[in-house]
Parts: C-alpha cells; sequence; structure tokens
C-alpha cells in the first residue's frame, strides 16, 4: 500500500521499537528461542517470557501480572529454576519415571512456590506465625502491620509482602532432553500451542496445550460456584469478586487464603491454585512451539479457535507471504490489514505480534505506538525444536 504523506514510516518503526522488547537465543541442542514482548500504554510490560536449561530438559514460560510486573518479574526469575532443580529431585528420590516426576512437581512445586508467597512473605514475619490470631485488636492498628512489613516498597519485607497480593498468570512448558515430550502447566489464560507440519508440508497441524482460567470461561464459573455454594456470586461482570479477570493464579492471596488480615486486607475468596497438565508425547524435529499472553488473544478475538491457533503458528513460522495458508486471506479481512514477509535476521516472535496488530496498514501501526484507548501488554515465546 502506498504510504500516507501524513505518516513518516521510520518514525513510526522507530516509535514501535521503543515499547517492543525482544531477543533471540540458541540453546538446547540448536533449539531456537525468540522472545518478543510490546507495551503500548503501560509504563512497564507486565508480561514476562523466560527460558532456563537444566540437566533434564528445557523449561520456557510466560507470566502476566496484574496490578504490577513485581510478582510476574520475580517468578520468572526464581521459579524455572525451581521447578526444575524440583524434577530431578523427585526422579533421584521417587526412583519414578520422568514423566511422573515432571507432573509431580511441576503441580506441587506451583503449590509450594505460590504457598512460601504468602508465608515466607507474610505470615511468618509475625511473632506468632500461623498461630497469629489475627482478630487481635492490635492487628487493627494499620502501624503495628506497617511495623512488622516494612513501610515502603525499597524495604525487602515490604516487598516480598507485595508478592502475595499482586498477582501473575503462569504459563510454564517442559521438554525432555530427546525433545520428544512436552509437559505445560498453566494457570490463567495465556495460550501455549504446538505446530506440527502437515503430511503435505503445505500448512500446519495445530494442538492447543494450554486450558483458560477466566470468568469467561463456562467451567470455570460451574466450578467456582460448586466450592462456594449458597454464598453471593464469586464471579461477577466475568471477574472473580468483580475485580480480576483470571480464576487461576500466582499470587492474589487477598482473594485465596483463609487468613483474615484487617489491614492488609487479605480474607477467604474463590481463587484457585491448581494447575492443569498437559502431556504432548509426539514431539518432532521441526515442530514449534509458542506460548503468548491473552494481549494476543485480545487481538485475534474475531477468530474463530481453529483459525486463532493456525494463525498464530503460521504468521510466527512462515518463511514467505506464500508459505501462509489460503486462509490468511479471511484473516487479513478479519483484522483489516495484510501481512509482512520475513526478513533475514528477523524476529518471529515480533513479526508476529506485529501481524496480529497492524500488518502492512501504518495507520494501524500508528494506534498501535500512540494508542488513543488502553492497550494489554502483549508478548510471545517462540521456539523451534
Amino acid at each position: 500500500m502506498s504510504t500516507p504523506p501524513t505518516v513518516d514510516l521510520e518514525a513510526l518503526k522507530a516509535a514501535f521499537s521503543e515499547k517492543c522488547t525482544k531477543s533471540s537465543n540458541v540453546c538446547f541442542d540448536n533449539s531456537r528461542i525468540y522472545e518478543a514482548g510490546f507495551q503500548a500504554t503501560k509504563p512497564k510490560n507486565e508480561d514476562k517470557t523466560v527460558f532456563f536449561e537444566s540437566r533434564l530438559g528445557l523449561m520456557v514460560a510466560l507470566f502476566d501480572g496484574h496490578f504490577s510486573d513485581e510478582l510476574s518479574e520475580y517468578a520468572s526469575q526464581t521459579l524455572p529454576a525451581l521447578l526444575c532443580a524440583r524434577i530431578e529431585q523427585t526422579l533421584a528420590e521417587k526412583g519414578c519415571s520422568l514423566g511422573d516426576a515432571v507432573t509431580e512437581s511441576l503441580i506441587k512445586g506451583i503449590e509450594d512456590y505460590d504457598r512460601s508467597l504468602l508465608y515466607d512473605g507474610v505470615i511468618n514475619e509475625f511473632p506468632q506465625k500461623d498461630q497469629t490470631d489475627w482478630s487481635d485488636p492490635v492487628w487493627h492498628d494499620q502501624d503495628e502491620i506497617w511495623l512488622v512489613l516494612g513501610w515502603l516498597r525499597e524495604h525487602p519485607k515490604f516487598q516480598r509482602a507485595r508478592y502475595a497480593v499482586v498477582g501473575t498468570t503462569a504459563l510454564v512448558a517442559f521438554i525432555d532432553k530427546a525433545k520428544e515430550n512436552v509437559w505445560v502447566a498453566s494457570l490463567g489464560d495465556s495460550d501455549a500451542f504446538l505446530g506440527e507440519r502437515s503430511l503435505d508440508g503445505s500448512s500446519w497441524d495445530v494442538t492447543r496445550l494450554s486450558d483458560f482460567h477466566n470468568g469467561r470461561n463456562p467451567e470455570e464459573v460451574k466450578r467456582l460456584e460448586k466450592e462456594h455454594p449458597g454464598e453471593p456470586p464469586v464471579i461477577r461482570y466475568e471477574r472473580v469478586l468483580g475485580n480480576l479477570a483470571v480464576t487461576r493464579a500466582l499470587g492474589d492471596h487477598q482473594l485465596k487464603t483463609p487468613y483474615l488480615l484487617h489491614n492488609t486486607s487479605l480474607e477467604l475468596s474463590g481463587l484457585c491454585l491448581t494447575s492443569l497438565i498437559c502431556h504432548y508425547p509426539l514431539l518432532k524435529p521441526g515442530d514449534i512451539l509458542i506460548l503468548s499472553s491473552d494481549g494476543l488473544a485480545f487481538e485475534l478475538r474475531d477468530f474463530s479457535e481453529e483459525d486463532k491457533l493456525l494463525a498464530v503458528v503460521s504468521l510466527a513460522a512462515a518463511t514467505s507471504l506464500n508459505s501462509l495458508p489460503t486462509r490468511n486471506a479471511l484473516w487479513s479481512e478479519k483484522l483489516g490489514h495484510g501481512f509482512i514477509g520475513s526478513a533475514e535476521g528477523d524476529n518471529p516472535a515480533e513479526r508476529l505480534i506485529k501481524n496480529v496488530c497492524f500488518g502492512t496498514n501504518l495507520e494501524q501501526m500508528a494506534e498501535a505506538v500512540k494508542p488513543s484507548q488502553q492497550w494489554d501488554d502483549i508478548s510471545a515465546l517462540v521456539l523451534f525444536l
């Protein structure tokens, strides 16, 4: 398309680059990992992507923070290493199969990690720890709470306590050293997709490896209603207590702990921690694994599930526009723009974000880099096996 005279293409590219972080790495027996994140309106990208190599395999993860980037940043720096160590420990102590060790370690490891956010960051700081009588009037005095937990974010105790009350989704994938199996643990509404070349090589067969846990999922709503019979609705306006979109997450202990801390607003409700594990045992060289935050899914909200899966994998993996499935014409119509072709040395995760958000449409690109309304953060991690 021709460039409108009022649009400075180079200025748009520069503005996009300022808001987009990206990286690429070769690891794990020459697998290629690409990461990219785009923040249109927030001062910090609350999404964090990360990969971690261990003796037994590779872990890749995406954390989408809410209320701040504090817990998503902290979890990205600490949780993958802890989970990989736990897999090795479980395997050595129980002599079980790797699959059993991975499944147990992901479920129990994530639960223990989340529990530590509350206990190590809050409960254990108080003199009586979990035996504290929170109904004692002393704890109704805000100054007494701050004397225990600190007054400012610069204080280490205060920051640790913050991890318990801010939150993040967690999407964690572990691939064994042989690159034959992938296990995915999901909390929240980020997406994990596995793409495999179709038999004729002309397209991709795509499998969803994650569930979505939010107030728009009827099964999650039913679960919460069953767990809280006779109570006022836990889900209001498609959000937990009308506040939080996701129904499973790390942190957010004000929505799930049985404790009542008067001045720190920790009280019981219905948020669930339990992660769901998906195991896919048929990985092959040339497969592609993609993790993406719900910001990307929002831009594809008018797509069917089938088209969304195929579009995400195809747009990330395409070596040229001619290699896109014929359905790309429908995608282009729905999104209102054409697609950018691959270029030597480009980042497929960044290209995926561009092609979903604006592609060749410079007016849409201008809106993305200087939006007139709120945009969610968008992140993607693309792994070529």
